[in-house]
């Protein structure tokens, strides 16, 4: 667990380090994510955010820009992202680091409350 936890830190320290760019997070992503793995962790289980929120729900989420060619995630889709993937998906190397990626990007949107650590998004099954 300590090794997820490293990179946990230091995905969230990537992304918060990136070019004030509305897309720069998605391109981080895209390219980062093909080195995680997507194998379940029968071991570790998610620290549910929200068990009410609905996942499916992604409402005011996304803005298009001025131009009309670029889709911009709000800081309401990285706050729906940390309560979404714990819902419906199993904990993986992929999805944990996804959650510090989330993580990140709504902290860099101004929501502090929303700077989870490692131990605050799972936990070993017990």
């Amino acid at each position: 667990m300590e090794k997820l936890n490293k990179l946990y830190n230091a995905v969230f320290n990537e992304v918060m380090a990136l070019p004030d760019e509305p897309q720069a997070g998605l391109t981080y992503w895209k390219k980062k994510k093909l080195s995680l793995s997507t194998e379940p962790l029968s071991d570790l289980e998610w620290i549910v955010i929200d068990k009410n929120f609905d996942p499916y729900n992604s409402n005011g989420e996304f803005h298009i820009d001025p131009s009309w060619t670029v889709s911009i995630a709000t800081p309401l889709h990285f706050t729906n992202q940390l309560k979404r993937i714990p819902l419906i998906n199993v904990p993986s190397e992929r999805k944990i680091m996804q959650m510090a990626l989330n993580s990140a990007q709504a902290v860099r949107s101004g929501l502090q409350e929303y700077k989870f650590s490692f131990d605050d998004v799972v936990s070993a099954k017990s």
